[in-house]
């Protein structure tokens, strides 16, 4: 009997959830419980007067990822294969030149 390699039907089933994860996030999840509240607060504080700017625009995504979820990425694909370009051109724009002002 051949041995190693990949076996029907062996393994956690597609889309069931692994038993230690679940019980880790439960119990993350009502440790954090009480403190939510205090967090969210202290992220929109952060978003309006943080000392830089990218202090306050993390806050800002942090609060919106939170109460809105993160957004979803738009994938569009047609026909029954990807195809690749053959040619991709870069080109500066072309502006004429003006003598310089006395």
């Amino acid at each position: 009997m051949p041995r190693g390699g990949s076996r029907s039907g062996a393994g956690r089933p597609a889309g069931s959830q692994n038993k230690d994860t679940a019980e880790r996030r439960a119990a993350l999840a009502e440790l954090v419980a009480g403190h939510v509240v205090t967090a969210i607060a202290t992220l929109a504080e952060i978003a309006k007067g943080g000392e830089s700017e990218a202090a306050r625009v993390s806050a800002a995504v942090a609060i919106l990822d939170r109460a809105y979820g993160r957004p979803g990425q738009a994938v569009e694909i047609r026909g029954d294969r990807f195809i690749k370009p053959h040619v991709i051109e870069i080109r500066a724009a072309h502006h004429p030149v003006t003598p310089p002002v006395p």
